[in-house]
């Protein structure tokens, strides 16, 4: 059988995981280079001719937001007027996607302004990771392929025998997340009504379901200042819980908040590389979600050479 290999980019050349995901398809280089002028504009500049080829553009939304958005926009424009036959973009964690509502009444809806830009290069497809809420995949016209952390949870539970009676939906937006792990590990579902008053503070009204005596499994999808998780945590210890295990899939950590996770009552928190955490505590472990992404591209590949 022939092997196709893909053809692929990177624009955010701090995501650890790019590179090896390059080297299990024996990708050596990447034919993209970023230069900063003096007044921190962007200079793109490629190493090789895609015109004609269908085309993997890796880029994550993460800190520094901006910077990578600017850098996505000035990558896919060049390459769509260089007439790239497919293009597909590869975005682990997706900046703005919080923001599906609006907060307050003379506030926008930024993930709509995020997407109609994306929607205007006519992308065949985007690729991402644990969507933030149901509404993300509404505000795109952009096929999307939203991958699940879900098997990944499930590996890992197994794997290091993690003891595990409930699984807890940590506010209301996030039950579809938490019933499909409950329904993998055919456990109970319990579900906090959280809900936000301001932006970063929380109000926790009320738990549904019995947590006395068990050990606990939160998962979620972002962790940004570690403020909520961690009420959230000290509410269910209220409750007479045994333990509580998290699982997130961004791990933002605005301004190094994971030392609260530290010096909380949380026996483990476990999170993707969809963001590089460059430190090493007991207390937190890192699961690699570069195996999905593969996946997905080999599947892509398959799809267009009709093997």
């Amino acid at each position: 059988m022939k092997i196709f290999k893909p053809n692929i980019i990177y624009g955010d050349t701090s995501l650890k995981f790019f590179n090896s995901l390059l080297k299990i398809f024996n990708i050596n280089k990447n034919f993209l280079k970023i230069n900063k002028f003096k007044d921190n504009e962007y200079n793109i500049e490629f190493l090789k001719n895609f015109t004609n080829k269908s085309l993997f553009v890796l880029q994550n939304l993460s800190h520094p937001i901006h910077d990578n958005i600017i850098n996505l926009l000035l990558i896919i424009d060049f390459l769509k007027k260089n007439i790239v036959k497919n293009l597909y973009l590869i975005i682990p964690y997706f900046c703005y996607s919080r923001q599906d509502k609006k907060f307050l009444e003379n506030s926008p809806i930024s993930i709509k302004l995020i997407s109609n830009v994306l929607d205007y290069f006519k992308i065949k497809k985007i690729i991402t990771l644990d969507s933030h809420s149901n509404n993300f995949e509404c505000y795109f016209n952009t096929p999307l392929k939203i991958l699940k952390s879900t098997s990944l949870i499930v590996n890992d539970i197994v794997k290091n025998n993690i003891l595990v009676d409930i699984i807890i939906s940590p506010d209301i937006g996030g039950i579809l997340r938490a019933k499909n792990l409950a329904n993998y590990l055919n456990l109970e579902l319990v579900i906090i009504d959280k809900r936000r008053p301001i932006i970063n503070q929380i109000k926790i009204f009320c738990l549904i379901g019995n947590v006395k005596l068990k050990n606990c499994l939160i998962v979620d999808d972002i962790i940004d200042t570690s403020n909520s998780i961690i009420e959230v945590t000290n509410f269910l210890f209220f409750n007479n819980i045994k333990n509580v295990v998290v699982y997130i899939t961004h791990p933002i950590f605005s301004q190094n908040s994971y030392y609260k996770i530290l010096n909380s009552k949380i026996n483990q928190l476990i999170i993707t590389d969809s963001i590089n955490f460059d430190y090493n505590f007991e207390k937190i472990r890192i699961i690699t979600t570069k195996y999905l992404f593969i996946e997905e591209i080999k599947k892509i590949i398959l799809e267009e050479n009709e093997i």
